[in-house]
C-alpha cells in the first residue's frame, strides 16, 4: 500500500502582485504568485490569505474564491496555524512579519526579497527563526530552478573553465530587481570582496522612492569580476552573460532561456578562438514560484536542505548596502567578513 504523504497547509500574507495577482503574468509562467504556487501544488492546501488593505482582499477573493481571508497577519496565524507562510508584503514589514511567524512557530517561512530593510532587522529575523526552529527561505527564485542548480554544479566541476567575467543587465532598482542577480552570482561564485558603484538616474523608476539604479563593478573573492548595467524600467529586460575559459553562458529572456557557446578555433584567424555561433539552448517559460513551493515541501519532508536561507538574504543585503555606500561616497567599498 502506497504511503500517504502529508498535505501541508499554506498561507500568504500580502495580497499584491507577487502574492496573489496571477493575471499580471503570461499563462506560460503561471503560477507566478505565492498563492498560485500553493494552490497548484499537489502536496499543499492554500488555507488562508491576509492583507490590511480591503481592496486587495477583494482582488484576492476573485483569484482564489473560497479561500479564507483575513484582515491581519496575526488573525491568520491564530486561525489557520499553517505549516508554510509566505510574506509577500512591502520590504519595510518583512522583518516584523517574519518574527511574528516565528513567534507562532511556523515550520516554514518564505520571505520575499530582500530579507529586510536593514541589516540589523535581517539578523533579528534569522535569530528569531533559529529560536523557534522555523526554516527561513528567502524567495530569490532562481536558486530553486534545476537549470541554475546544474550550472552551479558545472562551474564547480570546471566544465566551463574558470569564469573570468560576468555581465548583468537589470532594471527597476538595486533593492527591487537587482537583488535577484546579486544572489545568483553569489550562488555561483561565493562571497563578494568589493564593489564600486555609480548612480544612473537616467534609468531610475520614480515610483521606487526608497531604491536607486546604479552601474556597478564588483569583484568576488574567487577572482571573478562582475559588471552591472542598469536599464530603463520600461525595458522589462534582465539578462546575464558569463564568460569562461572554455565558453560562454548567456541567460536570456529574463533568465528563462540558457544559451551555451563553447570556445572553438576561429573561423578566419589562425591561433585565435571564438564562441561557437550556434548555441546549445536550454529552458523555456516556466514557473519559478512552483519550484519554490516544491523545494519547501521537500525540506519539510526532510529530503532537502534550504537552498536560499536567511543567511543568504543577509549576505545579499550587505552587498546592496555596500553598493549604496559606494554611490554615496564615490569609493570602492570592501565587504567585511
Amino acid at each position: 500500500m502506497a504511503e500517504q504523504k502529508k498535505i501541508y497547509k499554506a498561507a500568504v500574507i500580502g495580497c499584491g502582485k507577487i502574492g496573489v495577482e496571477e493575471g499580471l503574468s503570461g499563462k506560460k509562467a503561471r503560477p507566478a504568485t505565492h498563492a498560485g504556487a500553493y494552490k497548484n501544488h499537489p502536496r499543499i492546501e492554500l488555507a488562508g490569505l491576509a492583507d490590511t488593505n480591503p481592496v486587495r482582499l477583494r482582488v484576492a477573493s476573485r483569484y482564489f474564491p473560497g479561500v479564507p481571508l483575513f484582515k491581519s497577519a496575526e488573525s491568520l496565524l491564530e486561525s489557520i496555524k499553517p505549516d508554510i507562510v509566505s510574506i509577500a508584503t512591502d520590504t519595510r514589514s518583512h522583518a516584523a512579519l517574519t518574527k511574528l511567524a516565528a513567534k507562532y512557530g511556523i515550520p516554514a517561512i518564505v520571505c520575499e526579497k530582500p530579507i529586510a530593510a536593514a541589516i540589523k532587522e535581517a539578523r533579528e529575523s534569522i535569530i528569531a527563526c533559529k529560536k523557534s526552529g522555523s526554516l527561513l527561505f528567502i524567495n530569490h527564485n532562481l536558486r530553486f530552478d534545476p537549470i541554475f542548480k546544474e550550472v552551479k554544479e558545472n562551474i564547480e566541476k570546471g566544465k566551463y573553465g574558470k569564469i573570468i567575467q560576468a555581465t548583468v543587465y537589470y532594471y527597476n532598482g538595486l533593492f527591487n530587481n537587482g537583488t535577484h542577480w546579486i544572489d545568483i552570482l553569489r550562488f555561483f561564485f561565493g562571497e563578494v570582496e568589493w564593489v564600486f558603484a555609480a548612480e544612473n538616474k537616467a534609468t531610475e523608476k520614480k515610483s521606487l522612492k526608497n531604491d536607486l539604479s546604479a552601474d556597478v563593478l564588483f569583484r568576488f573573492k574567487n577572482g571573478t569580476t562582475a559588471v552591472w548595467q542598469s536599464l530603463p524600467p520600461d525595458y522589462g529586460f534582465s539578462e546575464m552573460y558569463l564568460l569562461g575559459e572554455k565558453g560562454g553562458l548567456f541567460f536570456r529572456d529574463n533568465a528563462f532561456r540558457l544559451e551555451y557557446r563553447p570556445l572553438v578555433a576561429h573561423k578566419y584567424f589562425k591561433g585565435f578562438h571564438q564562441l561557437r555561433q550556434k548555441p546549445k539552448i536550454r529552458g523555456k517559460m516556466r514557473s519559478f514560484r512552483m519550484q519554490m513551493a516544491d523545494h519547501v515541501v521537500k525540506c519539510l519532508d526532510g529530503k532537502e536542505k534550504p537552498i536560499s536561507r536567511g543567511e543568504d538574504g543577509l549576505a545579499d543585503l550587505k552587498v546592496l548596502f555596500a553598493m549604496k555606500e559606494s554611490v554615496r561616497t564615490g569609493k570602492i567599498i570592501r565587504l567585511k567578513k
